[in-house]
């Protein structure tokens, strides 16, 4: 490494690890990674991965001796890590003893064609050139060491090659590239970045879906045995999910910057080649010093030739793409014609955090997701509210079908964007008719050991553009995370859980607050105003308001407050637990002008969670119960505040809502 300066290696079958900081291997020693600077390291049997340089590298290996069954299962293990690191480049390199022409092999075996389908799921590349023998044996050679790579890495790799000229003491040869440096283009990206997978849910195959659901749901219960590992159950239920969307629906492929016209074919892509070169041999022939007259009247007959065939062919498409959509008015008259005059086709273009500048992007988002470690929150509980020993004892109740079924029926009312895995909620939905079990079992076994799967915790950034703000303001976007729907179901499992505790134990929620609680709405505050304002002008009074508006208000919420708040609310311990590990760790992933980024969250409640809004008015409710002036009262609509200030005149209700004002404490 040191002779050709190599920033990072992955070796397999090595000797021994060494116990030092630049050694990173797998839980069997079967495969490690050696660099400088190696973070967010995960491992199991037969992989090991980490980041090094803004690229996750993955090396993995799998034994000659083992069954198809286990290299499949291995995989769906693999492709679950693939997809956890999601949407950061990523490396995959290691020996899997399977061969496939796809890299060079001159055989394909079965281990190669189920590699080869791992490949398609992933989205990987090959990275693979040539055909030069990677282990080398006196009987003969075989090409089973594979290199993968997402497609952001793979236009950076150069000069892959395998090195036959060195010796390695090792039947495998060395195999070196180099990923170049990523640098930051002041245009914007032409084609559409690798997001994650995406399926095409009007083509949806019910039956094949709940077939497959089935199928994964009997690999489930061959293969689980002892005490139930959260995050590893969490990753394999991921995996089982694209499994079986791809087995029930096509995937919806990555749409190129520059969309085809509709009236483009296949025959007219044909058609314009065979013309290109018909003009190509015309022109080229005239380039000749000498030429023959009639030779060169041929080949320019062929050329106009091929060209007025073209152009009938376009006239001809033209008008079958017209009737087509004039005729499709009849079947759908809300589709594409009705869309097309409203101006709702338009053509792809790159999210919003990949068209900033990234001095922008990285403003907005220190904006948008500020640090707020270290804060200390207001006493809100008595020292009783705490746990004690008999509550750390204290049996969770598991995860009745009811409370299931109330989440999936929510579930299948949405119709949002999917998350980082890409699922929709109406796959789940489907897939839960087998899965409901083993999703419910995994639900319980969070609650007991008191654990939010990290797979749940990643959310995908999306930015929308507020109108009538500088482009240049941070307060001129607001940020939506897009989170796994498996996750968000539990999510609802546990925000029914606290409601109810709140109705029925209590204390409950502020009776001011109006905002995300069921039977309330905003039409239930205004009337509220209005009847304080009514009865008090009938008695000759006078009612001034105040709206305070709170800053980035879901974003700067502190968890240190959510905590103290549910101490006071006297949550059971086993959900205070459960929170507390839903709030810690958390990150959004998002798509820069530099590649993919990351930002770790340190305070907020997500937007775009089913937990946040309910955390948030929790967290708020201890400024509602403050105490206030007489004559002043807060109506709230979770985090829009209205002061309200009754006087005999105007100056004395003036006093009475600035007064109230400044007793609101934001914390």
């Amino acid at each position: 490494m040191a002779e050709w300066s190599i920033h990072v290696a992955v070796v397999a079958e090595p000797y021994f690890i060494p116990a030092r900081d630049n050694w990173l291997g797998c839980s069997d020693g079967l495969v490690a990674i050696i660099g400088e600077t190696l973070i967010d390291p995960s491992r199991n049997r037969g992989w090991v991965a980490a980041v090094s340089g803004g690229i996750v590298i993955v090396g993995a290996y799998f034994s000659p001796n083992k069954s198809l069954a286990d290299f499949e299962g291995f995989l769906v293990e693999l492709g679950a890590v693939v997809g956890r690191y999601h949407p950061r480049p990523v490396l995959v390199l290691g020996d899997l003893n399977a061969k496939s022409s796809a890299w060079g092999s001159p055989v394909t075996d079965p281990r190669g064609e189920v590699l080869e389908e791992w490949t398609v799921t992933t989205g990987l590349v090959v990275l693979n050139r040539g055909s030069e023998y990677m282990c080398v044996r006196q009987r003969g050679g075989s090409i089973v060491d594979v290199s993968f790579a997402s497609p952001s890495v793979a236009s950076r790799v150069r000069d892959w090659r395998v090195v036959a000229e060195v010796e390695t003491l090792s039947d495998h040869r060395y195999i070196r590239f180099d990923v170049s440096a990523q640098t930051a283009s002041g245009r914007h990206p032409t084609t559409p970045i690798n997001d994650g997978p995406r399926w095409a849910l009007k083509r949806i195959d019910r039956e094949l879906l709940e077939e497959a659901a089935l199928v994964q749901s009997w690999i489930w219960e061959s293969t689980t045995d002892g005490p139930v590992d959260v995050e590893a159950v969490a990753l394999w239920f991921r995996g089982a999910m694209t499994q079986i969307c791809d087995a029930s629906m096509p995937r919806v492929r990555q749409r190129s910057a520059k969309r085809q016209v509709y009236w483009w074919t296949a025959e007219i892509a044909q058609l314009r080649i065979a013309c290109v070169a018909a003009r190509r041999r015309y022109t080229r022939y005239r380039r000749r010093r000498r030429r023959d007259s009639a030779e060169e009247d041929a080949l320019y007959e062929v050329y106009r030739a091929s060209k007025e065939t073209l152009w009938l062919a376009i006239g001809d498409s033209k008008s079958r793409a017209r009737e087509e959509l004039l005729g499709s008015l009849d079947r759908d008259p809300w589709g594409r014609p009705y869309r097309w005059i409203r101006g709702k086709l338009r053509p792809w273009a790159p999210p919003l955090t990949q068209r900033m500048q990234p001095q922008l992007l990285e403003s907005v988002l220190s904006t948008l997701f500020p640090e707020r470690v270290g804060h200390v929150p207001p006493a809100m509980a008595s020292p009783s509210a705490t746990d004690s020993p008999e509550e750390e004892s204290t049996d969770v109740p598991e995860v009745t079908q009811a409370e299931t079924r109330v989440a999936v029926s929510r579930l299948r009312a949405k119709n949002t964007a999917p998350g980082p895995d890409g699922v929709p909620g109406r796959a789940l939905v489907l897939a839960l008719k087998e899965l409901e079990p083993q999703l419910r079992g995994l639900f319980t076994a969070c609650l007991e050991q008191g654990q939010f799967p990290s797979v749940w915790k990643e959310g995908r950034l999306v930015l929308l553009r507020k109108e009538g703000r500088p482009a240049d303001s941070p307060s001129a976007y607001r940020p939506i995370v897009l989170l796994d729907e498996a996750g968000i179901h539990f999510e609802r499992i546990i925000a029914d859980r606290l409601v109810s505790h709140l109705c029925r134990e209590g204390p409950d929620l502020d009776d001011n607050q109006f905002g995300f609680r069921r039977g309330r709405s905003t039409i239930d505050a205004i009337t509220r105003v209005r009847a304080l304002a009514e009865e008090t002008v009938s008695r000759g009074g006078v009612v001034l308001a105040v709206s305070l508006d709170i800053s980035n208000a879901f974003n700067t919420l502190p968890w240190s407050c959510i905590r103290e708040a549910l101490n006071y609310h006297r949550v059971p311990p086993y959900l205070r637990r459960t929170i507390g590990a839903y709030l810690e760790e958390r990150y959004v992933t998002y798509w820069g002008r530099d590649g993919a980024g990351r930002r770790v969250m340190s305070c907020c409640v997500p937007q775009g969670s089913v937990l946040g809004p309910l955390l948030w008015n929790i967290g708020y409710d201890w400024v509602l119960r403050g105490e206030l002036p007489s004559g002043a009262d807060l109506t709230c609509y979770a985090d829009d505040t209205l002061v309200t200030a009754r006087g005999s005149s105007h100056r004395e209700a003036a006093v009475a809502t600035a007064s109230g004002a400044w007793a609101w404490r934001w914390p």
